[in-house]
């Protein structure tokens, strides 16, 4: 989702570290290996009523969201004011009870303007390979990896010249700014208990490079909770929490109202509100970057 910022030892002055660009062919390449030519084919609805096709490329979700950070500002404000990102999430293939995910997000951080100029600051890659394994209607398990890479911006290298002009030393970010995850994860739907509760849980035990050299590993479980609060024709209001628990953990609640649902189990447009305790940066390969604080947005959805 964003850049990741860094303190340097020595003279104890903090500064921004560059993340190296990451090859990521592995991931495609596994992608083709997986998408055998098969027949297309139906398999019965789920619990939300959503039609579970069989083939290559069955189902597709598209996901594109706009969020700026509000008051009380923190150190970090002035390199991270807001976010966007896009995100494709696809079934490469499925047969059965078995299925081969993949998902993106491209991220934008940006920081406050820079004079009269709107400032990117960093961008993140996120992705995740999964193959899935549906062992009822409101319960699959899934393993795969995730990568995330980071990459900083010349806009952040003015802000930050800007902010040290005024005496103002630079923030730390003690997250890597470069992920390579193998994950195991379950989700559980509960449609006959109040307010419909969902739960996703990862475990993600070792961060590792491709290149063989070592890397530092911060939250090893990821937690994701949705709740139905009230729900009317074609609209929703909807909270979420997430949570990464290990090393400087973070939590996150929000609450959306979700419009125009039609045939999709999420609304096509959303206006939310999020929350998340503390004064950091983080950097993660769940969510990308995540900056502590208040913040609005908009967001629209789509699945075909």
């Amino acid at each position: 989702m964003t850049a990741s910022i860094a303190s340097t030892s020595g003279t104890g002055a903090a500064s921004f570290k560059r993340s190296r660009p990451i090859v990521s062919a592995a991931l495609a390449g596994a992608l083709c290996l997986c998408v055998p030519t098969i027949g297309e084919a139906q398999v019965p609805s789920d619990s939300t009523g959503d039609t579970q096709a069989e083939g290559a490329f069955p189902d597709a979700a598209f996901n594109a969201a706009f969020k700026k950070y509000t008051p009380p500002r923190t150190i970090f404000s002035p390199y991270y004011s807001w976010d966007a990102h896009l995100a494709l999430n696809v079934t490469v293939v499925r047969k059965g009870s078995g299925a081969v995910s993949f998902r993106s997000l491209f991220q934008t951080a940006g920081t406050e303007n820079i004079g009269s100029k709107v400032g990117v600051g960093g961008t993140g890659y996120l992705f995740h390979v999964a193959y899935v394994h549906r062992r009822s209607d409101d319960f699959a398990l899934s393993t795969g990896l995730a990568h995330l890479s980071s990459h900083l911006t010349r806009d952040l290298d003015k802000k930050l010249a800007e902010e040290s002009a005024l005496g103002r030393a630079a923030p730390a970010v003690d997250d890597p700014s470069e992920y390579n995850v193998p994950f195991v994860e379950g989700s559980w739907k509960f449609p006959a208990y109040p307010l419909t509760p969902e739960l996703d849980a990862a475990v993600e035990p070792i961060n590792f490079r491709f290149n063989g050299s070592g890397a530092r590993y911060v939250r090893p479980i990821y937690l994701h909770t949705g709740w139905t609060l009230w729900r009317g024709n074609q609209k929703s209001l909807v909270a979420e929490t997430q949570h990464e628990i290990g090393q400087r953990p973070f939590n996150v609640v929000s609450l959306s109202l979700q419009l125009y649902t039609r045939n999709q189990t999420e609304g096509r447009f959303q206006l939310f509100v999020t929350a998340s305790p503390g004064h950091r940066l983080h950097v993660s390969p769940n969510v990308g970057g995540l900056r502590d604080g208040i913040a609005f947005g908009a967001r629209m959805t789509f699945r075909a």
